[in-house]
């Protein structure tokens, strides 16, 4: 789909609450995101959302928040916003890597606090998809503003939006803090405060979050204030919410030991305490992340006539003597098995003679849109898929300086060209 002629094509990244996202690329060749709106906005809506970001604009100067800085008229009759693009969200991290340390947690909070209190807007949708990182490894929070969501009300995130915006619709400066605490407990534990249960009725689901309290976060190394400020934040009254949350996450740092002033998040959570040298973890998951985006911008400049769209290999994001697209490096093997084709899974396996590798799984339907999947370090991975379908299927890899890409496979007599 083209825009106008300062872009190219859309490239779609995922499905949001009542939104979708596309990378864009433009024709000066800087990239960003598209917010990508059900339909056109009116001129009232379009008014409001115009008046949030300019007040936005000027406290995102030098908080941690990402803005849109315009309105995008597509010619199919919809609206999209346009905003920076950042490599990986919160939920992309948390499944890649598990949850996050204590500290890091608590960095996480502290710069989403800042931007709440700083914005001078209702966010009106703090929810872990709208926690992104940029390539430094900075948490930024971004999608501020209640005038689309109320033009386009979100579905399917009950677990994050606040009793009484599910019940009565209310977005304010308090069912935002009950979306920081949520945030907070998806870092710790790894899944949000009421997570839905298998086969349990929607109706089931949204009266435990309206009456039940928050069940209690399991890890030993849980401070008990950070506990009590999870528990506090996620009040079912909005008046016992605390409002200010900077303070007490910047209050006892002796329970969870120094921290380097202005340090990216990304680390790793209770299971997983390898503490590698801060660059390499950093470039691992930031690069990982980055692969994603890369792999889906790259096809805006594919070729129209191919049997199955293609995956392409990923650029270094940390080194300017990577290896050239599609080739190995001198020493490192990377291999994708021939795909098994369960019908509608594709079990994916691979090898590579280089350790310490963070991996992203990519692929393709015939006639259908690339995907990809970043799986942190595990060597298989499977890949839901339509019966019949043809697909290409390909692994990158990086160390965090460099990356690489594996030779395609299709299955089921897909023809993968680059």
């Amino acid at each position: 789909m083209t825009i106008d002629d300062e872009y190219g094509d859309l490239v779609p990244l995922g499905d949001g609450p009542g939104s979708a996202l596309a990378a864009v690329q433009a024709g000066s060749g800087a990239a960003w995101v598209l917010k990508v709106l059900p339909g056109r906005l009116d001129r009232r809506t379009r008014s409001e959302v115009e008046g949030e970001l300019r007040k936005l604009a000027g406290p995102a100067a030098g908080a941690p928040i990402v803005v849109a800085d315009r309105l995008v008229d597509l010619p199919d009759g919809r609206t999209a916003l346009r905003r920076e693009l950042c490599t990986q969200s919160l939920p992309e991290l948390i499944e890649a890597f598990g949850p996050l340390s204590v500290p890091d947690t608590v960095a996480l909070g502290g710069a989403l606090a800042e931007a709440l209190a700083v914005a001078g807007v209702v966010h009106g949708g703090v929810t872990p998809g709208n926690v992104l990182f940029r390539e430094s490894g900075e948490p930024v929070l971004t999608d501020f503003g209640v005038a689309v969501r109320r033009a386009y009300p979100p579905e399917h995130d009950t677990g994050y939006r606040a009793p009484e915006t599910i019940r009565d619709g209310v977005l304010d400066e308090r069912a935002d803090r009950y979306g920081l605490g949520a945030i907070l407990h998806l870092a710790l534990a790894g899944s949000p405060p009421f997570p839905a249960r298998p086969g349990e009725p929607e109706g089931d689901h949204l009266l435990r979050v309206l009456t039940e309290p928050p069940p209690p976060i399991e890890r030993d190394d849980l401070p008990s204030w950070l506990a009590d400020l999870v528990r506090d934040l996620l009040e079912k009254d909005p008046e016992r919410r605390p409002a200010e949350v900077a303070g007490r996450l910047a209050g006892p740092v002796a329970d969870i030991g120094p921290r380097p002033a202005g340090a990216p998040i990304i680390e790793f959570g209770p299971e997983k305490p390898r503490r590698l040298p801060r660059p390499s973890v950093l470039a691992a998951a930031a690069v990982a992340a980055l692969l994603a985006v890369v792999v889906a911008l790259v096809v805006l400049n594919q070729p129209r006539d191919m049997d199955v769209p293609p995956v392409n290999p990923p650029v270094a994001a940390a080194s300017s003597a990577a290896p050239s697209p599609g080739a190995s490096a001198p020493g490192v093997h990377l291999e994708l098995a021939p795909p098994k084709d369960l019908g509608t899974v594709v079990e994916l396996t691979w090898t590579s003679d280089l350790p310490n590798l963070d991996f992203v799984v990519a692929w393709a339907p015939g006639g259908g849109k690339a995907e990809t999947k970043p799986v942190g370090r595990r060597t298989t991975h499977r890949v839901q898929v339509e019966r019949g379908r043809m697909y290409c299927f390909e692994v990158q890899a990086t160390n965090g300086l460099e990356s690489w890409v594996s030779a395609p496979k299709a299955i089921r007599g897909a023809v993968c060209r680059r």
